[in-house]
Parts: C-alpha cells; structure tokens; sequence
C-alpha cells in the first residue's frame, strides 16, 4: 500500500495544479461574463473544494522541518496560493502529523517562526507571508565576513 501511495503522490501534485488553473480560468471566463453585463458562466467558481490539498495525517511525520515547509510551499505554488501565513503553515504541519516541540500552540508557532526566520532558505514578506527565496528577486542575507571586507577596504584606502 505504501508504494501505490509513492507512485501517486506525484499524480495527485500533477491533479491538484491542474484543479487549480481551472479555477483560473473559469474566474478569468466569468469576468468576462461580468464585464459584458451578461449571467456568470461558472457559479460555482470559488465554492468547489480542490481535492487532495489536505495533508495524510502522517505525511509530515518524522522529516526535518525545512524539508515540510519546503513542501508545503512547493504545493501551495502549484495550486496558484503562493506564500502563506505563519498560522497556514502550522496548520498544515500539524494536520500532516509533524511534531513540534514545546508544550502549547503558542510556542510552537514560536519556533516555526525563529527557524523560518533563521533559514536563508525561506523569505518573509512584507504582508507577513512567507514563501521559498527562490520564489522572489531578493539578494541573500549578507554573512558575517562581508562587512570586514568593506572595512579592510576603507582601511586601506584611507591609508594611501
């Protein structure tokens, strides 16, 4: 049973972005609808749920935490919601049987959000979102020894 579940992992991904752009469309076709004063074509755009976005209940358990949120961000891309809310996130992992430490919800999103905010991996919008930094134009953190190194050269230039 396990093995079926690998090999359609990928189909249901594959399924939910494709349950998603035709959303879009549908959206994109009953605007148009509006605009020309005519009946929606698609009433029930927005009130379909897209199948399979809810996590199996063990299929965060047991990996590192960069690794699911990667996931779950990665998922929401292909299902066209982007970046999601510190509080999105922690619902997802704990639906999908993660566990965190600490003893109440209130630390725990504490710590999801320190390691968010500690790895260069992830990036906190402005909106107080977080999406993956390869998703946006954003330079990386500066590390440590790039300041030195615009010191040494002020330095040296000061000396001449």
């Amino acid at each position: 049973m396990k093995d079926i579940e690998q090999i359609v992992r990928p189909l249901e991904d594959k399924l939910l972005a494709a349950m998603a752009e035709v959303q879009k469309i549908k959206k994109l076709i009953n605007g148009y609808y509006e605009v020309m004063g005519e009946p929606i074509k698609y009433p029930d755009v927005g009130q379909e749920s897209v199948q399979g976005a809810a996590p199996r209940p063990d299929e965060y358990y047991g990996k590192p935490l960069a690794t699911v949120i990667t996931e779950v961000l990665q998922k929401r891309k292909q299902a066209n919601l982007g970046s999601a809310t510190l509080d999105e996130l922690f619902s997802e992992l704990i639906s999908g049987g993660f566990k965190f430490a600490g003893k109440n919800d209130g630390i725990q999103k504490r710590g999801l959000a320190i390691s968010m905010s500690k790895n260069p991996k992830f990036h906190g919008l402005d909106n107080g979102t977080w999406g993956l930094r390869a998703w946006y134009n954003v330079k990386d953190k500066q590390t440590k020894d790039e300041p030195e190194e615009n010191i040494d050269a002020t330095i040296e230039e000061t000396k001449d």
